[in-house]
């Protein structure tokens, strides 16, 4: 083929379109592109670099170096004397019959996915998705986040990274010895560093704790209503769901035990059922630890996901069910991405003595290990008594947003809605008179920008009678911005 024949015009729209790289690198993919898509066979002449150069305006010296990239890679190969060729043995991969037939079929083709992903795409959604933010669950005060402190100890953090060799593979000693000190002040969780395993947040540490502990098929129990995303995990190990219903005393653990009288894994959030916020008794509190270390074999285990525990208001924060004597027996399990910010994606879990050694197995083959960049700043932050303080100013500042939304409802709505009484938490539960459907308001409170969820859709059993109510933010907004929300959802529900 001619210099002159070469069809230099099918690589201007690639040039322009890459102009945020390097001319040679932009080139060098395009004739990549050409070459695996067929538009230059195998055996095709590439011009010399002259004329290309000319042809596309740019210099010699890009073309020549986009020739060497190719060749390197292996998609040309040049001839003594004779120039450069779109290499042979691509003569089974670039035809533009093979093309076609590669096109088609992966329009057509079903993938073969594994049994899991299959039983994590036949979990439904059970909350809706809003397309607004207002009102989301879980979501801090980010402007009252202390971004100067924190940046300072970032930047101590990444001072003290150049002289830092990793971790055990559990977490950054220094945080997990500070999460030990917090916890047992405020929690009465009786651990010591080497117990606390830092993880990614609560997600991961309960699917490790899931894989760890549980084959497939074994029954697990968990509170109805309760947090659903905790269906992904158990499903990851093929675990049998045993829902267990929760009311104003929270988890009967009888009615679990009745339906599985087998099961050696409770999971729940005892400090406040998410999302009503109703507090396990102290009753039913025993009776679980009793259950739990009453097995000769010592195999039985609860998970308790102390979810919102920081912020109680009507009193301290209640003694987990981890410092009530079941050290042994409860694996403990927080977070800091709601009391602290989102982006800081931390976790931590306690585990009994008996479970270190295989938790920490299990983590180092599953992500081997955590950046030591946020752990070491997190350390920082808790070791300087700045977290305390913030948690503190939180929960002063949620007790004021919850009893300001609690006024704004009760203003719009009177007694039209019934909030659920709770002594802390990040979002309140209103109850909807008889006849109204919970996930219509939702839908139709999401296409005008508010993210509240339906009651209904925490409930997971088909034959435990359904509440339907809805489930409001209210931690992360201002007066101001609870006020409008307030009047949208008004004008959905009352006209």
């Amino acid at each position: 083929m001619p210099d002159t024949a070469f069809p230099s015009e099918l690589f201007l729209p690639f040039l322009k379109a890459e102009q945020n790289l390097p001319q040679y690198m932009a080139l060098f993919r395009a004739f990549q592109q050409a070459i695996l898509q067929g538009d230059l066979i195998t055996g095709a002449k590439l011009p010399a670099s002259r004329p290309l150069a000319i042809a596309l305006n740019i210099s010699r010296n890009t073309v020549k170096t986009a020739y060497e990239m190719l060749q390197a890679e292996g998609y040309i190969e040049t001839r003594h004397g004779a120039g450069s060729y779109v290499a042979q043995h691509l003569s089974h991969q670039n035809s533009p019959q093979k093309r076609k037939q590669t096109s088609s079929n992966a329009a057509t083709h079903t993938p073969v996915l594994s049994d899991l992903t299959q039983r994590l795409q036949a979990i439904k959604p059970s909350q809706g998705s809003a397309s607004g933010s207002l009102f989301a669950l879980g979501l801090p005060c980010l402007n009252s986040f202390p971004w100067q402190q924190w940046q300072r100890h970032v930047n101590s953090a990444g001072r003290k990274m150049r002289h830092a060799s990793g971790d055990s593979g559990i977490g950054n000693a220094m945080l997990r010895a500070q999460v030990a000190d917090y916890l047992q002040v405020s929690r009465g969780v009786k651990c010591d560093a080497g117990q606390v395993m830092i993880c990614s947040g609560s997600q991961q540490a309960l699917y490790l704790a899931l894989q760890v502990l549980v084959n497939p098929n074994e029954p697990v129990m968990v509170e109805s209503p309760g947090y659903r995303g905790i269906d992904g995990a158990l499903q990851s190990v093929g675990a049998r769901k045993i829902t267990v219903p929760a009311d104003q005393e929270g988890f009967r653990l009888e009615q679990g035990l009745a339906q599985a009288k087998q099961a050696r894994v409770a999971l729940l959030t005892p400090s406040r059922n998410y999302p009503m916020g109703y507090t396990l008794s102290l009753e039913r509190r025993l009776q679980l630890i009793q259950w739990a270390s009453a097995a000769s074999d010592t195999n039985r285990w609860i998970i308790e996901d102390d979810y919102d525990s920081e912020f109680r208001f009507d009193g301290p924060p209640l003694t987990s069910l981890h410092g009530l004597g079941g050290e042994q027996q409860v694996i403990y399990i927080g977070t800091f991405s709601r009391i602290l910010h989102p982006s800081i994606r931390l976790g931590y879990m306690v585990m009994p003595a008996a479970l270190v050694e295989p938790f920490t197995l299990a983590k180092q083959y599953i992500d081997g290990g955590l950046s030591q960049l946020p752990q070491l700043a997190l350390g920082e932050f808790m070791a300087s008594g700045e977290f305390s303080s913030h948690v503190r100013r939180m929960r002063k500042l949620y007790q004021q947003r919850r009893d300001c939304l609690s006024e704004l409802m009760k203003q719009a709505f009177g007694t039209h809605l019934q909030r659920v009484n709770s002594d802390g938490g990040m979002h309140s539960v209103f109850l909807l008179p008889e006849g109204y459907s919970d996930t219509d308001i939702c839908q139709q409170a999401a296409a005008q920008g508010l993210a509240i969820k339906p009651l209904s859709g925490f409930y997971s059993d088909v034959d435990q009678p359904v509440t339907q109510g809805l489930v409001i933010g209210f931690a992360g907004f201002t007066p101001e911005e609870m006020a409008r929300g307030v009047e949208i959802l008004k004008a959905i529900i009352l006209n």
